[in-house]
């Protein structure tokens, strides 16, 4: 072969080869095209499945803001059959009729989950209790989960709204007590505010400038907060829970200065029975 051939030939061959490096490079171009569109077109899905579950979300949000909107009122039919006397020096009421032989201090929280549990188990019994005349129950408001609620302070909010009743409108008091175990707010959420709590009083039929004074003004927190500290600090108020761990926790139930196991079934009529015995 010449060198002029030879020289043609290598022309052609780089061209060839400046050709096909070409494609080469629209091939791959091509392709990153083609996946630039799969990835945008991932994106996309991804964004309207966040979309459609953040409306779901807040769509049940506002759901659960409209239903927990207020706190339903309900009435004990039978409370007006037995006084419920406040003692404002210590924060506490006692219900039920003088002549009872039976007195049991009930240490509970507005916000405490296991005290809605409590009530719910027992309500009847007790509430059948106090009508017949056997027993009398001091209720100590406490404010042991007042950190557990978002804001803070629900539990002495609620203690405070309950006592403001009970000074105002005694024979109301088992009505708010009752209204509010009936629909807790769940603990570590929002509790029911000021504003609701008020209203849930005053659709019980609890107003007026005396009670919107003591609302106003926090009468009760300080002492319920006193009560609770002292409560905490009550060796004699001790439970052991079910890790050994031994302290003091919401609810308490007392008769005779030491708790009571009230899971125990039938631990009331025990008490009730046991004090007629005694007597």
């Amino acid at each position: 072969m010449t060198v002029g051939g030879a020289q043609r030939k290598n022309r052609r061959l780089k061209q060839t080869q400046a050709a096909k490096a070409a494609a080469a490079v629209a091939a791959a171009r091509g392709s990153r095209t083609d996946a630039t569109k799969i990835i945008i077109g991932v994106v996309v899905v991804v964004l309207v499945a966040a979309g459609v579950v953040g409306g779901v979300l807040y769509a049940q949000h506002q759901k659960n803001q409209t239903t927990l909107s207020a706190v339903a009122a309900k009435t004990v039919a039978g409370s007006s059959s037995y006084p419920q006397v406040l003692d404002k020096a210590n924060a506490t009421v006692l219900v039920g009729k003088p002549t009872a032989k039976v007195v049991i201090d009930a240490y509970e929280d507005f916000e405490c989950p296991v005290c809605k549990s409590f009530e719910a188990a027992n309500f009847t019994d007790i509430e059948k209790q106090l009508e017949a005349g056997t027993i009398q129950v001091r209720y100590h408001m406490i404010n042991l989960l007042d950190a557990n609620s978002n804001p803070p302070g629900y539990s002495s909010l609620a203690a405070n709204t309950a006592l403001a009743v009970a000074t105002v409108a005694p024979e109301k008091f088992m009505d708010i007590h009752y209204s509010l175990y009936q629909t807790q707010p769940q603990e570590g959420k929002a509790g029911w505010t000021q504003a609701q709590l008020t209203d849930l009083a005053n659709r019980l039929g609890v107003s007026g400038a005396a009670f919107d004074k003591l609302i106003n003004d926090g009468t009760y927190k300080a002492q319920v907060n006193k009560n609770m500290l002292a409560a905490g600090n009550n060796q004699a108020l001790f439970q052991t829970d079910s890790t050994g761990a031994k302290g003091f926790g919401t609810p308490t139930i007392v008769y005779n200065g030491a708790p009571v196991n009230y899971q125990t079934q039938g631990w009331l009529e025990t008490i009730i029975n046991n004090a007629k015995t005694k007597s």
